[in-house]
């Protein structure tokens, strides 16, 4: 055996080429990793301006919605002026003196008087008329003529002051019909 065995020598390994870190990897993982952020940046674009079209959108509206609303209270502010007018308008109509006289000669059976007559007062009680006490001192000085017409006086202007407090506490009879 001699011979014919071999000798094994031990030999050394071959060397291994020193590993080196690669960065980005092959073209493949490169181009899809590009993909992949150009996506992104196309997504976050379209979402800004989705938002920005909602927020244009929603001010439109709210600004077509006080435009409309302007418009109605301009329409009732021109509505609310006209009643006014009419208003207006009535009022001068029914404050006349010829529609006042009108309705007391149809609706109370009022005629002008055909003669007007005035109350005079006699000089003394003129002349003491400042006060009441200085009138009602007079009068009893005075002879019995002047006391009397004094008296008739006093009585129809109580008279005059009765009716008229009669008509305020009645109200206008007249003006209730034609309403």
């Amino acid at each position: 055996m001699g011979a014919a065995a071999r000798k094994i020598t031990r030999t050394a390994a071959p060397a291994r080429p020193a590993l080196k870190v690669v960065r980005g990897g092959s073209r493949r993982t490169r181009t899809r990793a590009a993909a992949i952020g150009t996506f992104r940046l196309v997504a976050t674009c379209m979402v800004i301006l989705m938002t920005a079209g909602v927020v244009r959108v929603s001010l439109a509206a709210s600004a077509a919605e006080a435009s409309i609303d302007a418009w109605e209270l301009r329409s009732e502010v021109k509505a609310e002026r006209q009643v006014g007018r009419t208003l207006e308008a009535d009022r001068s109509a029914l404050a006349s003196p010829s529609r006042i006289e009108d309705l007391a000669c149809q609706t109370l059976n009022m005629t002008r008087p055909a003669q007007v007559c005035y109350l005079e007062m006699p000089a003394a009680a003129v002349a003491a008329s400042p006060g009441e006490d200085a009138l009602v001192d007079d009068v009893d000085t005075e002879p019995a003529p002047v006391r009397e017409a004094a008296q008739r006086v006093v009585a129809t202007l109580a008279d005059l002051a009765a009716s008229e407090a009669e008509v305020l506490l009645v109200g206008d009879m007249g003006l209730g019909t034609l309403r």
